[in-house]
Protein backbone atom coordinates (compact mmCIF):
# COMPACT_ATOMS: atom_id res chain seq x y z
CA UNK A 1 0.00 0.00 0.00
CA UNK A 2 1.52 3.24 -1.09
CA UNK A 3 0.70 6.47 1.23
CA UNK A 4 -1.65 8.88 -0.67
CA UNK A 5 1.16 11.78 -0.24
CA UNK A 6 4.26 9.46 -2.23
CA UNK A 7 0.89 8.44 -4.56
CA UNK A 8 0.98 12.34 -5.39
CA UNK A 9 4.75 12.00 -5.46
CA UNK A 10 5.09 9.48 -8.05
CA UNK A 11 2.56 10.26 -10.10
CA UNK A 12 2.50 14.63 -10.30
CA UNK A 13 4.25 15.66 -13.32
CA UNK A 14 3.16 19.12 -14.43
CA UNK A 15 4.10 22.39 -13.23
CA UNK A 16 6.68 22.48 -10.56
CA UNK A 17 6.21 18.81 -9.52
CA UNK A 18 9.11 16.57 -8.12
CA UNK A 19 9.13 13.92 -10.46
CA UNK A 20 8.20 15.92 -13.69
CA UNK A 21 11.56 18.49 -12.57
CA UNK A 22 13.03 15.18 -12.35
CA UNK A 23 12.27 13.44 -15.42
CA UNK A 24 13.12 16.62 -17.47
CA UNK A 25 16.29 16.90 -16.39
CA UNK A 26 17.29 13.24 -16.01
CA UNK A 27 16.34 11.92 -19.18
CA UNK A 28 15.88 11.94 -22.46
CA UNK A 29 12.39 10.96 -23.44
CA UNK A 30 10.97 9.53 -26.64
CA UNK A 31 7.71 11.12 -28.07
CA UNK A 32 7.34 10.32 -31.69
CA UNK A 33 8.29 8.11 -34.85
CA UNK A 34 10.41 9.36 -36.98
CA UNK A 35 7.23 8.39 -39.47
CA UNK A 36 4.97 11.11 -37.91
CA UNK A 37 7.80 13.55 -38.73
CA UNK A 38 8.21 14.42 -42.91
CA UNK A 39 9.56 17.72 -44.34
CA UNK A 40 6.59 20.33 -45.45
CA UNK A 41 4.01 18.45 -43.17
CA UNK A 42 2.05 20.16 -40.21
CA UNK A 43 3.69 20.76 -37.74
CA UNK A 44 3.45 18.00 -35.10
CA UNK A 45 1.84 18.81 -31.88
CA UNK A 46 3.59 17.02 -28.45
CA UNK A 47 2.76 17.54 -24.97
CA UNK A 48 4.93 16.35 -21.82
CA UNK A 49 5.26 16.60 -18.41
CA UNK A 50 2.09 19.16 -18.56
CA UNK A 51 3.61 21.14 -21.27
CA UNK A 52 3.00 21.51 -25.22
CA UNK A 53 5.58 22.23 -27.90
CA UNK A 54 5.85 21.62 -31.69
CA UNK A 55 8.09 19.60 -33.78
CA UNK A 56 8.85 19.58 -37.64
CA UNK A 57 11.49 17.89 -40.00
CA UNK A 58 13.73 20.27 -42.20
CA UNK A 59 14.16 18.80 -46.17
CA UNK A 60 17.86 17.81 -44.63
CA UNK A 61 16.17 15.48 -41.88
CA UNK A 62 16.98 17.58 -39.00
CA UNK A 63 14.00 17.68 -36.39
CA UNK A 64 13.38 21.12 -35.05
CA UNK A 65 11.44 21.21 -31.26
CA UNK A 66 9.98 24.11 -29.64
CA UNK A 67 7.65 25.57 -27.41
CA UNK A 68 4.10 25.49 -29.26
CA UNK A 69 3.77 28.80 -28.31
CA UNK A 70 5.32 32.00 -30.58
CA UNK A 71 7.97 33.90 -29.05
CA UNK A 72 6.41 37.09 -30.25
CA UNK A 73 2.83 36.89 -28.89
CA UNK A 74 2.39 33.55 -27.94
CA UNK A 75 0.01 32.39 -30.70
CA UNK A 76 0.25 28.10 -31.31
CA UNK A 77 3.14 27.35 -33.80
CA UNK A 78 0.95 24.00 -34.50
CA UNK A 79 -1.33 26.61 -36.55
CA UNK A 80 2.45 27.74 -38.31
CA UNK A 81 3.42 27.46 -41.90
CA UNK A 82 5.88 24.67 -42.43
CA UNK A 83 8.60 26.23 -44.91
CA UNK A 84 10.91 23.58 -44.65
CA UNK A 85 13.88 24.66 -42.09
CA UNK A 86 11.78 27.05 -40.78
CA UNK A 87 7.92 27.57 -38.97
CA UNK A 88 6.37 30.83 -40.51
CA UNK A 89 4.01 31.90 -37.65
CA UNK A 90 0.61 32.77 -39.27
CA UNK A 91 -0.23 35.89 -37.05
CA UNK A 92 2.76 37.95 -37.97
CA UNK A 93 5.27 36.21 -40.24
CA UNK A 94 7.59 35.37 -37.52
CA UNK A 95 10.02 32.15 -38.44
CA UNK A 96 11.33 30.04 -36.07
CA UNK A 97 14.53 28.01 -37.42
CA UNK A 98 15.11 24.55 -36.84
CA UNK A 99 18.69 25.23 -34.92
CA UNK A 100 16.60 27.28 -32.62
CA UNK A 101 16.25 31.10 -33.50
CA UNK A 102 14.17 33.67 -34.77
CA UNK A 103 15.29 34.42 -38.11
CA UNK A 104 12.54 36.97 -39.28
CA UNK A 105 10.43 39.12 -37.88
CA UNK A 106 8.52 41.05 -40.74
CA UNK A 107 6.65 42.94 -38.31
CA UNK A 108 9.30 44.69 -36.89
CA UNK A 109 10.44 47.96 -38.34
CA UNK A 110 13.19 49.05 -39.19
CA UNK A 111 15.99 46.64 -38.02
CA UNK A 112 13.70 43.48 -38.65
CA UNK A 113 16.95 40.82 -38.51
CA UNK A 114 18.77 42.44 -36.12
CA UNK A 115 16.15 42.77 -33.64
CA UNK A 116 15.04 38.89 -34.56
CA UNK A 117 18.60 38.28 -33.37
CA UNK A 118 18.18 39.18 -29.60
CA UNK A 119 14.86 37.21 -29.70
CA UNK A 120 15.08 34.04 -27.49
CA UNK A 121 13.67 31.06 -28.56
CA UNK A 122 12.99 27.80 -26.33
CA UNK A 123 14.16 24.82 -28.42
CA UNK A 124 15.02 21.46 -27.39
CA UNK A 125 17.89 19.11 -28.44
CA UNK A 126 16.50 15.72 -30.26
CA UNK A 127 18.04 12.69 -31.96
CA UNK A 128 16.65 8.91 -33.73
CA UNK A 129 17.08 5.74 -32.42
CA UNK A 130 15.40 2.33 -31.52
CA UNK A 131 12.86 3.87 -34.16
CA UNK A 132 11.87 6.58 -31.85
CA UNK A 133 12.34 10.44 -31.79
CA UNK A 134 14.03 11.91 -28.70
CA UNK A 135 14.23 15.19 -26.73
CA UNK A 136 15.80 16.80 -23.89
CA UNK A 137 13.29 18.77 -21.86
CA UNK A 138 16.21 20.25 -19.17
CA UNK A 139 18.23 22.66 -18.81
CA UNK A 140 21.75 22.81 -19.97
CA UNK A 141 23.98 20.41 -21.44
CA UNK A 142 22.09 16.78 -21.95
CA UNK A 143 23.01 13.94 -20.48
CA UNK A 144 24.63 11.00 -22.32
CA UNK A 145 21.82 9.49 -24.86
CA UNK A 146 20.69 6.15 -23.69
CA UNK A 147 23.03 2.70 -24.77
CA UNK A 148 19.98 0.12 -24.90
CA UNK A 149 20.02 -3.03 -26.79
CA UNK A 150 17.50 -1.35 -29.36
CA UNK A 151 19.13 2.07 -29.47
CA UNK A 152 22.53 0.16 -30.84
CA UNK A 153 20.81 -1.83 -33.55
CA UNK A 154 20.55 -0.79 -37.15
CA UNK A 155 16.66 0.34 -38.03
CA UNK A 156 15.89 -2.50 -39.84
CA UNK A 157 16.33 -4.70 -36.38
CA UNK A 158 13.87 -2.30 -34.53
CA UNK A 159 10.06 -1.86 -35.43
CA UNK A 160 8.56 0.46 -32.69
CA UNK A 161 4.85 1.33 -32.59
CA UNK A 162 2.69 3.93 -30.35
CA UNK A 163 -0.50 4.68 -28.43
CA UNK A 164 -2.58 6.79 -25.81
CA UNK A 165 -2.98 5.60 -22.76
CA UNK A 166 -5.29 7.59 -21.05
CA UNK A 167 -4.07 7.10 -17.44
CA UNK A 168 -0.97 8.02 -15.13
CA UNK A 169 2.08 7.03 -16.96
CA UNK A 170 2.75 5.12 -13.62
CA UNK A 171 -0.03 2.75 -13.96
CA UNK A 172 1.86 1.64 -17.19
CA UNK A 173 5.39 1.42 -15.88
CA UNK A 174 3.67 -1.32 -13.16
CA UNK A 175 1.93 -3.43 -15.71
CA UNK A 176 5.30 -3.66 -17.87
CA UNK A 177 6.65 -5.46 -14.36
CA UNK A 178 3.87 -7.62 -13.50
CA UNK A 179 4.64 -10.98 -15.19
CA UNK A 180 1.75 -12.53 -13.24
CA UNK A 181 -0.69 -10.76 -14.98
CA UNK A 182 0.60 -13.12 -18.51
CA UNK A 183 -1.08 -16.19 -17.03
CA UNK A 184 -4.72 -14.05 -16.40
CA UNK A 185 -4.88 -10.82 -18.67
CA UNK A 186 -3.41 -12.50 -21.47
CA UNK A 187 -3.73 -16.53 -21.54
CA UNK A 188 -5.89 -15.91 -24.91
CA UNK A 189 -2.50 -14.69 -26.79
CA UNK A 190 0.33 -16.46 -25.12
CA UNK A 191 -0.39 -19.99 -26.80
CA UNK A 192 0.13 -17.72 -29.99
CA UNK A 193 3.51 -17.15 -28.75
CA UNK A 194 4.65 -20.38 -27.42
CA UNK A 195 6.70 -23.17 -29.07
CA UNK A 196 4.54 -25.45 -31.04
CA UNK A 197 5.28 -29.59 -31.61
CA UNK A 198 5.65 -30.81 -35.57
CA UNK A 199 1.89 -31.43 -35.32
CA UNK A 200 0.84 -28.20 -34.74
CA UNK A 201 -0.30 -29.02 -31.25
CA UNK A 202 1.37 -26.70 -27.96
CA UNK A 203 4.62 -28.26 -27.27
CA UNK A 204 4.42 -29.00 -22.96
CA UNK A 205 7.35 -27.67 -20.99
CA UNK A 206 8.87 -24.09 -21.28
CA UNK A 207 5.42 -22.37 -22.44
CA UNK A 208 3.42 -24.28 -19.49
CA UNK A 209 4.14 -22.05 -16.57
CA UNK A 210 3.13 -18.87 -18.25
CA UNK A 211 -0.07 -20.15 -18.64
CA UNK A 212 -0.69 -22.74 -14.94
CA UNK A 213 2.17 -20.61 -12.58
CA UNK A 214 -0.27 -17.57 -11.54
CA UNK A 215 1.66 -17.20 -8.37
CA UNK A 216 5.45 -16.74 -9.48
CA UNK A 217 8.23 -16.19 -7.54
CA UNK A 218 9.74 -12.74 -7.65
CA UNK A 219 13.10 -11.52 -7.45
CA UNK A 220 14.80 -8.23 -7.54
CA UNK A 221 18.47 -7.07 -8.80
CA UNK A 222 19.45 -3.02 -8.93
CA UNK A 223 21.44 -2.46 -11.54
CA UNK A 224 23.30 0.82 -12.82
CA UNK A 225 19.71 1.66 -15.17
CA UNK A 226 17.26 0.79 -12.47
CA UNK A 227 16.73 -2.78 -11.77
CA UNK A 228 16.45 -6.07 -13.37
CA UNK A 229 13.22 -7.87 -12.02
CA UNK A 230 13.05 -11.90 -12.13
CA UNK A 231 9.64 -14.23 -12.50
CA UNK A 232 10.69 -17.63 -12.02
CA UNK A 233 7.94 -19.82 -12.46
CA UNK A 234 8.05 -23.73 -11.67
CA UNK A 235 7.81 -25.78 -15.07
CA UNK A 236 6.19 -29.17 -15.73
CA UNK A 237 9.68 -30.88 -16.27
CA UNK A 238 10.79 -30.13 -13.08
CA UNK A 239 12.81 -27.28 -14.03
CA UNK A 240 12.32 -23.22 -13.22
CA UNK A 241 11.49 -20.95 -16.12
CA UNK A 242 12.84 -17.50 -15.55
CA UNK A 243 11.66 -14.25 -17.14
CA UNK A 244 13.98 -11.28 -16.28
CA UNK A 245 12.58 -7.65 -17.48
CA UNK A 246 15.07 -4.56 -17.12
CA UNK A 247 13.19 -1.65 -15.77
CA UNK A 248 15.37 1.65 -16.93
CA UNK A 249 14.31 4.24 -15.15
CA UNK A 250 12.78 6.26 -15.31
CA UNK A 251 10.03 5.02 -17.53
CA UNK A 252 11.39 1.65 -19.97
CA UNK A 253 10.97 -1.85 -19.71
CA UNK A 254 12.61 -4.51 -21.50
CA UNK A 255 10.98 -8.17 -21.92
CA UNK A 256 11.63 -11.23 -23.25
CA UNK A 257 9.93 -11.23 -26.88
CA UNK A 258 9.44 -15.03 -25.90
CA UNK A 259 10.39 -17.26 -27.73
CA UNK A 260 10.95 -15.26 -31.06
CA UNK A 261 14.24 -12.58 -30.66
CA UNK A 262 15.66 -10.95 -28.22
CA UNK A 263 13.15 -8.37 -26.69
CA UNK A 264 10.06 -6.48 -26.55
CA UNK A 265 10.31 -3.10 -24.85
CA UNK A 266 7.90 -0.36 -23.52
CA UNK A 267 8.19 3.48 -22.96
CA UNK A 268 5.83 4.90 -20.56
CA UNK A 269 5.77 8.64 -21.66
CA UNK A 270 4.07 11.47 -19.72
CA UNK A 271 2.17 13.34 -21.18
CA UNK A 272 0.43 15.28 -17.88
CA UNK A 273 -0.72 13.82 -14.65
CA UNK A 274 -3.84 11.51 -16.59
CA UNK A 275 -2.46 10.52 -20.09
CA UNK A 276 1.22 9.02 -21.19
CA UNK A 277 2.37 7.59 -24.39
CA UNK A 278 3.10 4.25 -24.20
CA UNK A 279 5.49 2.83 -26.89
CA UNK A 280 6.10 -1.06 -27.85
CA UNK A 281 8.90 -2.32 -29.45
CA UNK A 282 10.44 -5.34 -30.74
CA UNK A 283 14.09 -6.06 -31.68
CA UNK A 284 16.80 -8.69 -32.64
CA UNK A 285 20.07 -8.99 -33.07
CA UNK A 286 20.01 -11.73 -35.76
CA UNK A 287 17.09 -10.85 -38.02
CA UNK A 288 15.20 -8.06 -39.83
CA UNK A 289 12.50 -6.97 -37.84
CA UNK A 290 9.06 -5.19 -39.55
CA UNK A 291 4.94 -5.52 -39.81
CA UNK A 292 5.18 -8.96 -40.58
CA UNK A 293 7.57 -9.94 -37.55
CA UNK A 294 5.86 -13.08 -35.74
CA UNK A 295 5.19 -11.73 -32.31
CA UNK A 296 4.50 -8.36 -33.64
CA UNK A 297 1.46 -9.94 -35.88
CA UNK A 298 0.84 -12.48 -33.30
CA UNK A 299 -0.30 -9.68 -30.59
CA UNK A 300 -0.81 -6.63 -32.53
CA UNK A 301 -1.68 -7.29 -35.42
CA UNK A 302 -4.69 -9.52 -36.28
CA UNK A 303 -4.60 -7.57 -39.63
CA UNK A 304 -5.04 -4.23 -38.51
CA UNK A 305 -1.89 -2.81 -37.55
CA UNK A 306 -1.33 0.63 -36.91
CA UNK A 307 2.12 1.89 -36.32
CA UNK A 308 1.05 5.01 -34.98
CA UNK A 309 -2.30 4.16 -33.00
CA UNK A 310 -1.79 0.10 -32.61
CA UNK A 311 -4.05 -0.06 -29.31
CA UNK A 312 -6.73 2.04 -29.45
CA UNK A 313 -10.00 1.79 -27.18
CA UNK A 314 -13.13 0.89 -28.90
CA UNK A 315 -14.91 3.06 -26.15
CA UNK A 316 -15.10 4.60 -22.69
CA UNK A 317 -16.42 3.31 -19.37
CA UNK A 318 -20.39 3.38 -20.61
CA UNK A 319 -19.34 0.67 -22.79
CA UNK A 320 -16.46 -1.21 -20.68
CA UNK A 321 -14.22 -0.42 -23.86
CA UNK A 322 -15.45 -1.97 -26.22
CA UNK A 323 -15.38 -5.40 -24.28
CA UNK A 324 -17.04 -7.92 -26.47
CA UNK A 325 -19.17 -10.33 -24.94
CA UNK A 326 -19.57 -12.66 -27.13
CA UNK A 327 -15.91 -13.50 -27.59
CA UNK A 328 -15.62 -13.97 -24.03
CA UNK A 329 -18.75 -16.73 -24.37
CA UNK A 330 -17.07 -17.82 -27.33
CA UNK A 331 -13.56 -19.24 -25.33
CA UNK A 332 -11.41 -15.38 -24.92
CA UNK A 333 -10.59 -14.95 -21.82
CA UNK A 334 -11.13 -10.73 -21.09
CA UNK A 335 -13.67 -10.04 -24.70
CA UNK A 336 -10.79 -8.00 -25.97
CA UNK A 337 -9.25 -9.98 -28.88
CA UNK A 338 -8.09 -7.35 -31.11
CA UNK A 339 -4.51 -7.29 -30.06
CA UNK A 340 -2.85 -7.92 -26.52
CA UNK A 341 -1.67 -4.43 -25.39
CA UNK A 342 -5.31 -2.96 -25.65
CA UNK A 343 -6.34 -5.54 -22.71
CA UNK A 344 -3.15 -3.94 -21.15
CA UNK A 345 -4.57 -0.33 -22.08
CA UNK A 346 -8.39 -1.60 -20.85
CA UNK A 347 -7.11 -2.74 -17.04
CA UNK A 348 -4.86 0.40 -16.45
CA UNK A 349 -7.53 2.84 -17.77
CA UNK A 350 -10.07 1.22 -15.67
CA UNK A 351 -8.34 2.02 -12.62
CA UNK A 352 -8.75 5.56 -12.81
CA UNK A 353 -6.32 8.18 -14.06
CA UNK A 354 -4.52 8.05 -11.30
CA UNK A 355 -5.38 5.23 -9.18
CA UNK A 356 -5.98 5.26 -5.60
CA UNK A 357 -2.70 3.30 -4.39
CA UNK A 358 -3.37 4.00 -0.48
CA UNK A 359 -6.65 1.61 -1.03
CA UNK A 360 -4.40 -1.34 -2.66
CA UNK A 361 -4.25 -5.20 -0.74
CA UNK A 362 -0.87 -6.24 -2.60
CA UNK A 363 0.35 -9.74 -2.84
CA UNK A 364 3.57 -11.65 -3.02
CA UNK A 365 3.27 -10.74 -7.22
CA UNK A 366 3.74 -7.02 -6.89
CA UNK A 367 7.39 -7.27 -5.64
CA UNK A 368 8.74 -5.99 -8.35
CA UNK A 369 6.24 -2.86 -8.71
CA UNK A 370 7.02 -2.12 -4.97
CA UNK A 371 10.74 -2.47 -5.40
CA UNK A 372 10.21 0.09 -8.55
CA UNK A 373 7.77 2.59 -6.49
CA UNK A 374 10.88 2.23 -3.50
CA UNK A 375 13.30 3.20 -5.77
CA UNK A 376 11.66 6.06 -7.86
CA UNK A 377 10.94 7.72 -4.51
CA UNK A 378 14.54 7.33 -3.73
CA UNK A 379 15.38 9.00 -6.94
CA UNK A 380 13.75 11.72 -5.64
CA UNK A 381 15.42 11.94 -2.35
CA UNK A 382 18.70 11.54 -4.12
CA UNK A 383 18.01 14.57 -6.22
CA UNK A 384 17.13 16.67 -2.94
CA UNK A 385 20.09 15.71 -1.70
CA UNK A 386 22.25 16.95 -5.10
CA UNK A 387 22.81 13.10 -5.91
CA UNK A 388 22.42 11.15 -8.78
CA UNK A 389 18.88 9.59 -8.97
CA UNK A 390 20.02 6.15 -8.75
CA UNK A 391 23.04 6.61 -6.18
CA UNK A 392 24.58 4.49 -4.92
CA UNK A 393 24.35 2.34 -8.18
CA UNK A 394 24.43 4.67 -10.51
CA UNK A 395 27.01 4.28 -12.88
CA UNK A 396 28.27 3.27 -16.68
CA UNK A 397 27.20 0.36 -18.47
CA UNK A 398 27.34 -1.49 -21.56
CA UNK A 399 24.30 -1.62 -23.50
CA UNK A 400 24.16 -5.38 -23.64
CA UNK A 401 23.76 -5.26 -19.79
CA UNK A 402 19.99 -4.49 -20.02
CA UNK A 403 19.45 -7.47 -22.41
CA UNK A 404 16.10 -9.05 -20.98
CA UNK A 405 16.35 -13.03 -20.41
CA UNK A 406 14.64 -15.83 -20.65
CA UNK A 407 15.63 -19.24 -19.49
CA UNK A 408 14.79 -22.48 -18.15
CA UNK A 409 17.73 -23.74 -15.20
CA UNK A 410 17.80 -26.11 -12.72
CA UNK A 411 15.41 -26.15 -9.53
CA UNK A 412 18.68 -25.48 -7.63
CA UNK A 413 20.35 -23.15 -10.46
CA UNK A 414 22.47 -20.36 -9.83
CA UNK A 415 20.53 -17.16 -10.91
CA UNK A 416 23.03 -14.75 -10.03
CA UNK A 417 25.54 -16.94 -12.40
CA UNK A 418 22.89 -16.80 -15.38
CA UNK A 419 21.96 -13.37 -14.91
CA UNK A 420 26.28 -13.15 -15.68
CA UNK A 421 26.58 -15.95 -18.13
CA UNK A 422 23.47 -13.81 -20.05
CA UNK A 423 25.19 -10.88 -20.33
CA UNK A 424 28.86 -12.01 -20.92
CA UNK A 425 27.48 -14.06 -23.75
CA UNK A 426 25.18 -10.52 -25.05
CA UNK A 427 28.93 -9.04 -25.03
CA UNK A 428 31.29 -11.83 -26.98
Amino acid sequence: MLSQANNELLTRVEGDAPMGQLIRKWSWIPFALPSELKPYDAPLKVRLLGSDYVAWRTPEGKVGFIDQACPHRRVSMALARNEGCVLRCIFHGWTVHADGYVEDAPSHYPDAKEFASRVKVAHYPTFEAGDMVWVYLGQGDPPPRPRLPFTEMGDDHVYTTRTMAYCNYLQGVEGSLDTAHLTWLHRSFIPKLSPRAKDGSLRTGDANPILTASAPRYEVRRTPWGMTAVGMRDNAKGKVHVRASQFVAPFITIIPSYPYGNGNFFAMVPVDDHNHIFFNGFFSLNSKVDENWPPLQMTLGNGRLVKENYAPLLGGTEINFGQDRVAMSNGHFTGFPNNLVEEDMVVQVSMGSITDRSKENLSSSDFGLVQMRMMMLRALKNDAEGKHPLAPNDGDFIWDDAMPIDAVIPPDGDLDALLTRQREAASA
